[in-house]
């Protein structure tokens, strides 16, 4: 299926930017699928371009020994140009070039030799060594594109001399050389991404009121312990299983159903699972959650798959499922301490009901990113989170909204202190109603747990739901159990009145 997105300036700031298996090895006849799961992705795109001006492409129509190779003979962007960059290794400038047209990593062939000694080609399945580069960054200067950085790539591969990406005299990319070769990485969108923008116009005139369910789970998908995937990590068929067993509230399948600690190449499995499901065709949507190295954002690798393939999962961040006429998705990213996850959020538009529909997950506290004792980043991120709703409102737009937000409600009635993390959703409870709060948004900002279990039961309620001052939660509940996940459920039926 064939999307459009957008992505705009506003007062959120857009990315424009494991001891692993062995090289993995694609086949032709992998590429459609792969690629199509990838294409499920809102994550930045690059360009390279090399020293000798063109741009770098993956060679589609090769065949045999250069097939899929990575050549510089490009004059301008398209998919075969485009790639994303990737890491498993926080804090560490060690990243991988995937292809976009392929879905796979650029992969020297260091085990061979003759004319195919060390030459680039994006066929690696999996995130191994050979797919890994000691990258070096730097900003580029005014004279380029805005965003863009000079980048050498220099091979880490187990029990092979490290060497540096450069270029043959025909433009074929080459891990042959013992001193840096600069490429420029330039910011470029597809179609489906474009840099700037503004969602559809909604139809003039008025517009009908709806009901709309909604469901929202932090699946735990990428690698703890604590929440009983296979070898701690969520495999598409265990993923889509666990989705499936917790769809239906009264009967009836969600409108929407918004996914946390999600990883990028279960986003068609699960789109599948819907529509297999349900009767009805969906559109499944994913944000990377980024790391950043020398100033650039890089997608954070959700960890290998669960045994025995162990195949790459793709990046790690939120996804959301909507309706199939949706045209319309773009990715924000919060305000996140430099050195740890930056976080992300994710919207798309439901035109016939004239609402959006976002997903968000705000930093963790303590150890992990938000390390301020009063939660001084969520307190950020939950202002963007507001203004983000705000924006859309503006637009014409009714937004539903929510996710994992990482703090407990604002309430002095559920032990909650004035001030400190819970301090971050007073500015979208002032602004919007929650779940729990059925019709009235003067009642408690509280709610029940859905989050961090013991004995059974949730014990501290970070996951929420949003809707317009002016909505009405007809029913708010959270599931039964919270499945292989460390979260529950929360499942909204929410009735948008006419305006």
């Amino acid at each position: 299926m064939r999307r459009s997105a957008g992505a705009l300036t506003s007062v959120i700031a857009l990315v424009t930017a494991l001891v692993l298996a062995a090289a993995g090895i694609a086949a032709a006849t992998d590429v459609s699928a792969d690629a199509v799961w990838v294409e499920k992705s809102a994550g930045q795109k690059w360009a390279l371009r090399a020293p000798n001006g063109k741009y770098v492409r993956v060679e589609m129509n090769d065949t045999g020994q250069y097939e899929w190779r990575l050549r510089a003979v490009s004059t301008e962007v398209k998919s075969w140009e485009r790639f994303t960059i990737h890491t498993n290794h926080p804090g560490q400038n060690i990243t991988s070039l995937r292809s976009e047209v392929t879905g796979f990593f650029a992969t020297p062939e260091l085990g061979d030799a003759g004319d195919r000694q060390g030459m680039l080609r994006a066929r690696g399945g999996n995130l191994g060594s050979w797919q890994q580069f000691e990258t070096a960054f730097s900003p580029a200067g005014p004279g380029e594109k805005a965003g863009s950085h000079w980048v050498t790539f220099k091979t880490v591969a187990d029990g092979y001399a490290q060497r540096y990406v450069g270029i043959d005299a025909d433009g074929t990319l080459r891990t042959t050389s013992d001193t840096p070769v600069k490429f420029l990485l330039e910011p470029v969108y597809s179609s489906r991404n474009p840099g700037q923008g503004t969602p559809p116009q909604v139809p003039q005139g008025p517009v009908a009121g709806t009901r709309l369910d909604v469901m929202t789970w932090n699946v735990c998908g990428n690698n703890n312990d604590r929440c009983g995937w296979s070898d701690d990590r969520a495999g598409a068929v265990e993923l889509t299983d666990a989705i499936r067993a917790r769809l239906k509230v009264n009967g009836e399948y969600p409108d929407a159903v918004f996914f946390q600690e999600f990883c990028e190449k279960h986003a068609k499995p699960v789109e599948r699972m819907l529509e297999s499901e349900t009767g009805r065709s969906w559109d499944v949507r994913f944000a990377p959650i980024h790391n950043r190295v020398d100033g650039v954002d890089v997608q954070k690798q959700c960890a290998m798959g669960p045994a025995p393939d162990r195949l790459d999962r793709g990046a790690y961040g939120v996804a959301i499922a909507v309706p199939d006429e949706n045209t319309f998705y773009q990715r924000y990213d919060f305000s996140s301490p430099s050195d740890k996850e930056q976080r992300s959020a994710l919207c798309a538009t439901i035109p016939s009901r004239t609402v959006v529909v976002c997903t968000g997950h705000l930093s963790a506290g303590p150890p992990y990113d938000d390390l301020t004792k009063d939660g001084s980043w969520r307190i950020e991120q939950g202002q963007e989170l507001r203004k983000l709703a705000d924006q859309w409102e503006d637009w014409g737009y009714r937004p539903v909204f929510g996710g994992d937000m990482n703090v407990v409600p604002p309430a002095l009635g559920a032990g909650v202190p004035e001030g400190g993390p819970s301090s971050a959703l007073v500015p979208v409870y002032d602004h919007y109603l929650e779940c729990s709060q059925g019709d009235d948004p003067t009642k408690p900002r509280a709610g029940e747990f859905t989050a961090n279990g013991s004995g059974g039961k949730p014990t501290r309620k970070l996951d929420y739901l949003f809707a317009p001052l002016d909505a009405n939660f007809v029913d708010c509940r959270v599931s039964a159990t919270s499945g292989k996940s460390d979260h529950w459920s929360l499942h909204g039926l929410v009735s948008l009145p006419a305006r």
